[in-house]
């Protein structure tokens, strides 16, 4: 929870776990019981430490968390070493501390309550210690070394095994989400599948345990916690789900989280699940979806007045609008926000603004621009209260922010030296997963300036950093940044050693994504060594695992690179048929490949992909005597490439053009498209390009063309297009196509 008058603890942080909320077992029960106690005791120094501590869970549900430690500590005290007042307050007082991001100090003082335990014999102090035990496991669960980490997942297994004795099955089930939780965390922060398979399993139990009872509808608080203990399980496991790429799994946990959330009025919880819901819908393409659940999100935080999640959902919903092509309504959305945020002199809200409207500025084609909001919200964040360590993360994040920002708008030269300040950044704090992230960065814009050698070498540094962590997903992209330097540098035969070797780390962890991205890889590199049969197989393969993992767009591109390799091997096998023979069958697979890859990116919306598979179209439409239909779909391709600056695929349309006018016997209409064909290969130095355009404006292609017309029309269909020519950025690497989910 998040202090608008307090410390500010969260920072702005991007991309914000909300585990770390709603996996937590929550304090509200104690506050209610410390009120009633506070009315009936005639102690008035009890009664004054019951009233203090009651108040203290008000602070905290307000989001005041220095308030809350302030209380609690007071409160604390007053209540004697082994009372039951005392239990309360500490875990009163380690939730707000943990909250205000003081988490080694609550470390320190459960660590402290636990020595301070001394009768294990008796159910009450068996209770009271298996309650430090949770509130142990919940702080060193986030933001603190792997091995706090590992010690919060004894922490819990503890406290399960003791509520277990108890017979308190509530109880249990909470001590079971601590143990997720941490667990969660694990994997988070170096993937390894055992730690989610584990924290699924801890949360399935959960979801046993908190289903009804005598026990609990008997009582309206249990019967309220365990309700709320369900839904938080099932935040936990859409969290996991979600992260072993079971995207539909996670969406509609999700959203049965939501649901329970608004029944029992938990407004922020709501909330909270409703941004979740809303990245896990972006993620399977539901643009309209996300839309509705962000936005949402937004409405219910603007009410709470909670500037931080307003910020992390902003940005989201700005996510969606944009990916809906709602490029307007973005732009006014985020100018609307700003105005109140600086009405009200919200720094941290101006801050996620700032953030949110950097995407809005990338998506209007600026990047220095998106750039320069992100600095001026660095900027504005050394005004807020974030603790120092906080604040120097959010720097080096926005940092890497600037570097992609600088890639996708091609500026590399600027790309590069913002991933290396942030790398700087992360290595002053040791943040090692986002070193290699960064380092990740790096080699993008190396490979872009054409520095094959220092890609490599950078590609080495961030396999090192995965392989001491143990993190198998980070070491799978590293190795496919590694086959995109090797690819670069020519060495094709060592590309795809390193290519079979990310796939098999992928399916070793079951991680669709990657080995997706893995046979992208492996289906360019055959298709560079004239292996066309191969690449198609590895570009279906690749497409299958896109469209299991739910990546739309991405079983897109890979329908268009199986079309490509298809196109190559019919051009290969089909050369000596004629126009009245029958089509031969690797014709015909071509040309439905073609066709199904264009279906696929219309329904994806993308628009430089639509592009892509219309050229394959055409091409395989004049591959098979049609080049009549070939002519609208080359128009159309080539307004999209002027559009959009892709200068490469526009010489590739002229070229076709200029062959669509041979098949039509307007010689001159020809010349006049393979001359502007011509002087853009020239313009991008593409040798091949400029060679295929001169045959046809010096008259050879032609020449050639009627002393084999006997032989039918394929040799004047233009060559396969290498799919990997197109740069797309995602955690495929360049060499790869398909990028990252």
């Amino acid at each position: 929870r998040l202090s608008l008058s307090g410390a500010m603890p969260v920072g702005i942080s991007r991309g914000y776990e909300p585990g770390r909320i709603l996996l937590q077992l929550p304090i509200s029960q104690i506050g209610t019981k410390h009120r009633d106690l506070s009315q009936n005791e005639s102690d008035p120094e009890l009664r004054n430490a019951s009233v203090a501590l009651s108040e203290a869970v008000a602070e905290f549900a307000l989001n005041h968390g220095e308030a809350a430690v302030q209380l609690a500590r007071e409160a604390r005290d007053i209540f004697q070493e082994t009372s039951e007042g005392r239990s309360d307050a500490t875990r009163v007082l380690m939730v707000a501390l943990t909250d205000v991001e003081s988490r080694q100090e609550a470390i320190q003082l459960g660590e402290a309550a636990l020595l301070g335990l001394t009768s294990p014999d008796s159910d009450a102090e068996k209770r009271r210690r298996a309650l430090v035990l949770q509130s142990l496991a919940e702080a060193a669960a986030f933001r603190c070394r792997g091995e706090l980490r590992t010690k919060a997942v004894s922490w819990a297994e503890e406290a399960i095994a003791i509520q277990k004795d108890l017979g308190d099955k509530i109880m249990e089930g909470y001590a079971n989400l601590a143990m997720a939780s941490a667990l969660i965390q694990k994997g988070v922060k170096a993937h390894q599948r055992k730690h989610y398979q584990r924290s699924i399993k801890a949360l399935k139990l959960a979801l046993e345990l908190f289903a009804p009872s005598e026990a609990s509808d008997a009582a309206p608080e249990l019967s309220a916690l365990a309700r709320s203990g369900e839904a938080r399980a099932l935040h936990g496991l859409a969290s996991a789900c979600g992260r072993l790429e079971d995207f539909r799994s996670s969406v509609s946990r999700a959203r049965e989280a939501a649901a329970i959330w608004q029944e029992l009025g938990y407004r922020m919880e709501e909330a909270l699940e409703l941004e979740f819901l809303a990245r896990l819908q972006l993620q399977l393409g539901q643009y309209k979806e996300g839309r509705k659940s962000g936005e949402e999100a937004l409405k219910i935080f603007i009410g709470l007045k909670l500037s931080i999640w307003q910020g992390v959902t902003l940005r989201t919903l700005v996510k969606a609008l944009l990916r809906g092509k709602k490029v307007k309504e973005a732009r006014k959305l985020v100018n609307r926000r700003m105005a109140l945020f600086k009405e009200a002199e919200d720094m941290v809200g101006i801050c996620g603004a700032l953030d949110a409207t950097a995407e809005v500025v990338m998506a209007e084609g600026d990047a220095v621009q998106a750039a320069e909001l992100l600095k001026e919200a660095v900027k504005k964040g050394k005004e807020t209260k974030m603790k120092d360590r906080q604040f120097r993360k959010y720097e080096a994040t926005m940092t890497a922010e600037q570097a992609n920002f600088y890639l996708q708008g091609q500026k590399y030269d600027d790309a590069l030296q913002h991933a290396k300040n942030a790398f700087y950044l992360f290595e002053k704090m040791d943040c090692q997963v986002e070193m290699a992230t960064t380092l990740s960065t790096m080699v993008m814009a190396h490979l872009c300036l054409e520095h094959p050698q220092q890609a490599l070498e950078d590609t080495k540094r961030a396999i090192r950093i995965y392989e001491g962590l143990n993190d198998k997903k980070g070491e799978g992209l590293a190795w496919i940044n590694h086959c995109s330097g090797l690819t670069k540098m020519g060495d094709f035969d060592e590309a795809m050693k390193v290519a079979h070797k990310a796939r098999d780390i992928f399916a070793s962890q079951k991680l669709l994504i990657g080995e997706g991205q893995s046979l992208d890889h492996l289906s360019s590199l055959h298709m560079t060594s004239g292996d066309f049969a191969k690449s198609a197989t590895c570009a279906k393969r690749a497409r299958q695992i896109f469209n299991e993992a739910a990546c739309f767009r991405q079983e897109a591109f890979m329908a268009w690179a199986e079309a490509e390799a298809l196109f190559g091997l019919a051009q290969s096998q089909a050369e000596d048929f004629k126009s009245d023979q029958e089509l031969p069958e690797v014709c015909t697979k071509a040309s439905e490949a073609a066709e199904e890859s264009l279906r696929l990116a219309r329904d994806a919306d993308d628009e430089l992909l639509m592009m892509h598979s219309m050229q394959v179209v055409a091409k395989t439409r004049i591959m098979c005597f049609r080049h009549w239909e070939a002519g609208p779909l080359v128009d159309e391709s080539l307004e999209i490439a002027q559009k959009n600056s892709q200068r490469m695929e526009e010489a590739s349309l002229w070229l076709l053009k200029a062959q669509i006018c041979i098949c039509d016997g307007e010689d001159d209409k020809a010349k006049e498209n393979a001359i502007k064909s011509r002087d853009i290969f020239e313009e991008v130095g593409n040798d091949q390009g400029m060679e295929q355009a001169r045959e046809i404006i010096d008259g050879d292609y032609l020449r050639q063309q009627r002393e084999e017309d006997e032989r039918g029309i394929t040799s004047a269909t233009p060559m396969a297009m290498m799919p990997s020519e197109s740069q797309m950025y995602g955690s495929g690497g360049i060499g790869g196509r398909s990028g990252g989910p």
